[in-house]
């Protein structure tokens, strides 16, 4: 899952980064899905080019596994052919992170630390040009990272999501209610058949481990070797997952406060840091900082936000950030620039998938109160993570999970599932990768990189040997 923020297209980019069917074995096989893709350039817009040498199709899949004959969508389909005679060494299908990115999104990456094999992928649904999701920008910018306190103003965001909701949109319309991690598993198992490939291998990063644990689970027998990156637990209650995540973020706050204390570079060198955070959150809350982050008014759970997002790039950022915040400046100029006629209406808008895979919605006012109770409690000086806890504001209204999507990741290869993680990451903490080794036992293989952030193991030289080797074991031994 990545560092998201509401992105608009036309006000910035993005700063970094779950009553569907069941997934009982007795659900159709994806056979009734088309038998060839037709393979092309891709008609992307020029500010979201493809690589040279990757090709676009369409498959087209139902709506609904469990009802076949009720609708289909067409989905976009990805493929980058290995050039020269080392492409024996097999196919790599990914699946993106997100939710929000584009099939072909760790392509480069893979190309580069996995020369020789094929890659392929989709669109996932709800996003690129897979029916994509869109929804009001008004009613998504009031949707707040912290579900409020009070019954008052908490009755009035269970309206706003009802509202919200009914204006998300996808094509076909029924698709929205369809978004989840099993139905796209059973799509990535209808491209495998509809290329004729007998073995595969899967890659998933962040969000897109999701799809790649439930694909190991329903169809892991096709697959040689598997890596999953920054690694999603959906065997977690809602309090689970915001608590993780909020000990994981004060886990990166307490390496911050250390490297100010030793280093001259930091602009809190020589400061009490647990100080100058709040007291950038006192100004913000009593209104002295001007302007917003990235649409957002400056508040204390905004300077929480924003620590979020810069810590993860580089500690410098941050404190320099951190600094100016408690002077009572906004270190980001020119975010209170932007006019309102240059919101769109609607834009694509893929967050609400994640309330397909997981029950993360908070019921009622007692339930917020008593998750920002256990949040505090993980993580003293921060309080919560953003990252995490704004789904149980976006996830009142809509879509319902998936049944079962609580389910224990499971696989069905023949071949243990290599799991990647950072010692400190702000999205995917270290202790959902630890549950999911939990609970595929033997079929684990844990491979940890020292770093603080989201993903970029495959940078580091020992982790990428390690990958390197592990991949050719596994498709050297595949059946």
């Amino acid at each position: 899952m990545i560092l998201k923020s509401i992105a608009l297209t036309a006000l910035t980019t993005a700063v970094c980064a779950v009553g569907l069917p069941g997934v009982a074995t007795a659900l159709p096989e994806p056979q009734k899905a088309q038998e060839t893709i037709a393979w092309g350039t891709c008609d992307r817009p020029a500010d979201m080019p493809v690589a040279d040498g990757v090709q676009c199709g369409t498959l087209t899949v139902p709506v609904d596994w469990a009802k076949p004959e009720s609708g289909a969508v067409a989905l976009r389909a990805y493929r980058w052919k290995a050039a020269g005679p080392s492409k024996t060494k097999g196919t790599i299908l990914n699946f993106p992170s997100g939710p929000g990115e584009t099939g072909d999104i760790a392509f480069a990456t893979l190309r580069k630390s996995l020369p020789g094999y094929d890659l392929i992928a989709l669109d996932p649904r709800g996003v690129g040009a897979s029916g994509p999701l869109s929804c009001a920008t008004d009613k998504a910018l009031k949707i707040p990272y912290v579900p409020p306190m009070d019954r008052r103003t908490f009755h009035a965001l269970k309206e706003n999501q009802r509202s919200f909701w009914s204006t998300c949109t996808t094509n076909p319309a029924g698709l929205k209610h369809h978004l989840d991690a099993y139905s796209n598993a059973r799509d990535a198992e209808a491209l495998r058949k509809a290329m004729h490939l007998d073995r595969i291998n899967v890659y998933g990063f962040s969000y897109g481990t999701l799809i790649a644990e439930r694909y190991l689970g329903l169809y892991g027998d096709h697959v040689n070797g598997s890596v999953l990156e920054g690694v999603m637990n959906p065997a977690q209650s809602r309090r689970e997952f915001v608590t993780s995540a909020a000990h994981g973020m004060e886990a990166i706050f307490d390496r911050f406060k250390k490297w100010c204390e030793e280093e001259a570079a930091c602009a809190l060198h020589g400061k009490d840091v647990v100080s100058a955070f709040r007291k950038a959150q006192k100004k913000a809350d009593e209104g002295h900082i001007p302007g917003s982050l990235i649409t957002t008014p400056w508040s204390s759970v905004a300077v929480t936000r924003y620590f979020e997002l810069t810590a993860s790039k580089g500690f410098k950022d941050a404190a320099d950030g951190l600094k100016k915040l408690s002077e009572g400046k906004n270190p980001m100029p020119g975010d209170e620039e932007t006019g309102q006629d240059q919101i769109p209406k609607t834009y694509p808008y893929a967050d609400p998938i994640v309330c397909s895979d997981f029950d993360l919605s908070v019921k009622n006012v007692g339930q917020a109160r008593r998750d920002l109770t256990a949040t505090r409690k993980a993580a003293p000086v921060l309080g919560f993570s953003t990252n995490s806890n704004n789904y149980t504001s976006i996830c009142l209204a809509g879509p319902h999970p998936a049944k079962k999507s609580d389910k224990a990741v499971t696989s069905r290869s023949a071949h243990p599932t290599m799991l990647l993680s950072n010692t400190l990451d702000p999205a995917t903490p270290l202790t959902w990768v630890n549950s999911v080794a939990r609970q595929l036992g033997h079929k684990a293989i844990e491979v940890r990189t020292d770093k603080v952030g989201h993903g970029g193991g495959l940078d580091n030289p020992e982790t990428k040997r390690k990958v390197v080797a592990y991949m050719s074991q596994a498709n050297r031994t595949g059946r």
